[in-house]
């Protein structure tokens, strides 16, 4: 049994009193803190195929007795605003003191912003109510009538069974009835009062959800390198957490797929995938340190597979499979700033440094790593295949909230990236 770790979730004021537990026994650790809260009404959000291939999810009803209210299992795709409505909606008329959350991002991102509407939005309220707070220009609802949003009023613990690390964020997404995805929150508040990291929850996982979302973060991680801001003075540490992320995240994933690759298959709780998972949970905070702490922002990879997701319905990790090659590539080509070529050297280094490679450029590497994952790499594998669809995504990614800071790419230059990564 790997030992436990309870650390601030990030290094910063805000976070001060915010945890995450790394190595945890969720059973152990979910109904142990709604003790301490002092919590009398929970409502549990459980991912529904945990709930039907294990007894997980039945083990923690149990242990959580007669405090647990109501579960909802299931959560649609990427978040759409009827199941984000729908859970608030119970956490207004349940009168719900504390929310926990067992699942991947779409069940983390709805948590957030459920607890979120339901402290700012009058019972009752539609999806049109969602879409009002958004500010369509930025993409994201931080703030009602001029004034900011009001803190959430009941506890949320998160237990994330993926790697997309979107319980380290306090700004999440959901998707509205026209397939855009907006974002909700403020960097201020809305992070989850405690994060718990449990390797061998997370060991029930399928695998291609464990590695495309670990995939993910290698895109977060690259992302911010190649971001000029994080060359800038002030912005130091911006490197060291991303390589730091991305040297787990590659030795995670590649020691996760050679345990699992083993005859017999490696059980849940097996050390050597443990280890990995451990390896790679740790690698997910890593990846996203740039941005929660110094506020540098992700770029075209992230704002062209959000609309991917969205529009195509293609699962938040394989978006990051498809799109950050690309994306690097056109970079390379078309990008001046000596910035960005220092920053795919570095990537590329790493890759080749842990792996023990040859590759001759940071896309390159990127796209074998993907393949040896068994992963897709293309539009076409993932049946994004018409001019309509593709140019449906290349308008939704302009106003996208993640476009990188100042605006890299024109809508031609997203349709090329696009194209590039058609076959």
């Amino acid at each position: 049994m790997l030992p436990k770790r309870r650390i601030q979730q990030l290094d910063i004021a805000s976070r001060k009193g915010y945890d995450a537990i790394f190595n945890s026994n969720f059973l152990e650790d979910v109904p142990e803190a709604v003790e301490q809260y002092g919590c009398s009404r929970v409502l549990l959000l459980a991912s529904k195929s945990l709930a039907t291939t294990t007894d997980r999810i039945s083990a923690l009803q149990s242990a959580l007795k007669s405090k647990l209210v109501h579960t909802k299992l299931g959560m649609g795709s990427h978040t759409p605003y009827a199941d984000v409505r729908d859970l608030a909606t119970s956490v207004q008329q349940l009168q719900i003191d504390c929310l926990v959350s067992v699942g991947s991002c779409s069940y983390s991102d709805a948590s957030k912003i459920a607890c979120l509407l339901a402290a700012n939005l009058e019972p009752g309220f539609g999806v049109d109510e969602m879409e009002a707070l958004v500010d369509s220009q930025r993409g994201i609802a931080d703030t009602r009538d001029g004034q900011p949003l009001v803190a959430r009023s009941c506890r949320l613990i998160t237990v994330p069974t993926s790697l997309s690390a979107s319980e380290w964020n306090a700004v999440s997404s959901a998707v509205n009835s026209q397939g855009k995805k907006q974002h909700f929150g403020r960097w201020e508040e809305g992070q989850p009062d405690l994060i718990l990291m449990d390797p061998a929850l997370a060991g029930t996982s399928p695998e291609r959800l464990w590695l495309s979302s670990g995939v993910r973060c290698v895109d977060h991680c690259a992302e911010l390198l190649c971001n000029p801001l994080s060359s800038e003075a002030g912005f130091e540490g911006v490197q060291a957490h991303a390589e730091n992320g991305l040297r787990c995240m590659i030795i995670g994933l590649t020691q996760y797929k050679t345990a699992k690759s083993k005859k017999p298959a490696q059980q849940p709780d097996d050390e050597s995938l443990l280890r990995a998972i451990s390896e790679s949970q740790y690698g997910s905070r890593e990846a996203l340190t740039g941005l929660l702490v110094w506020r540098v922002p992700m770029g075209p990879s992230h704002a062209i597979g959000h609309q991917l997701g969205s529009v195509a319905h293609v699962m938040h990790g394989i978006t990051s499979c498809i799109m950050l090659a690309p994306v690097l590539r056109w970079q390379a080509a078309h990008l001046s700033l000596p910035h960005y070529k220092n920053a795919q050297t570095r990537i590329l280094e790493i890759f080749n440094e842990a792996l023990g490679w040859q590759e001759s450029s940071a896309a390159n590497a990127i796209e074998k790593f993907v393949k040896t994952l068994g992963l897709s790499t293309t539009l076409q594998e993932v049946n994004v295949i018409s001019d309509e669809q593709v140019e449906e995504i290349a308008e939704k990614t302009m106003t996208d909230v993640w476009g990188g800071g100042k605006r890299q790419m024109e809508f031609e230059d997203v349709m090329e990236v696009l194209n590039m990564a058609r076959a």
